[in-house]
């Protein structure tokens, strides 16, 4: 491995990728939409996603938005998110404070869908979930428990594929 390689991997793990996730919301907080989520909102998913490849290796990342902005924020694997060792998290400032605007999560393996252990957790906190969003390679899943009304986004570069020939 090149030394500027090593280097880059070095400031990575010390990288406080909570708080990028943090500033990226409080410069979009204004303009972000949970339920319908628009440009604003895609670049504050977009830094968590980007947070679960690039520096957490593919680990999954939850985030919590509770009823004042305030975020809770907790890392773990494919199969399991929890906030056992980002206990501080839960003390983060003031209280949560329901209901909870958007409960968003990554899953890092590919696709952007609800797990049944995801819907195993919609479902317990849909009296106090306002939204719930899944993020997965390039897409996202937004829902609205209440209506249960969905909102699926595929995202990335559009280029003209030159290899088919013209359409009449």
């Amino acid at each position: 491995m090149k030394e500027e390689e090593i280097k880059n991997e070095e400031a990575m793990k010390e990288f406080d990728w909570k708080q990028h996730i943090r500033d990226v919301h409080n410069d979009m907080a204004e303009d972000i939409q949970y339920l319908y989520p628009n440009n604003s909102t895609e670049a504050f998913l977009t830094a968590i996603w980007k947070m679960s490849i690039d520096v957490l290796e593919g680990m999954e990342i939850q985030v919590i938005v509770d009823n004042k902005d305030d975020l809770y924020i907790s890392s773990g694997t494919p199969a399991f998110v929890s906030f056992e060792g980002h206990e501080d998290e839960l003390v983060n400032g003031k209280p949560m404070q329901i209901p909870i605007k958007s409960w968003i999560h990554t899953h890092p393996f590919g696709h952007a869908y609800f797990s049944s252990t995801d819907w195993k957790t919609i479902n317990t906190w849909k009296p106090i979930l306002k939204s719930a969003i899944v993020l997965g390679d390039s897409q996202y899943l937004a829902y609205d428990p209440e209506t249960i009304l969905a909102k699926k986004v595929f995202y990335g570069l559009l280029a003209e594929d030159k290899s088919k020939g013209e359409e009449e």
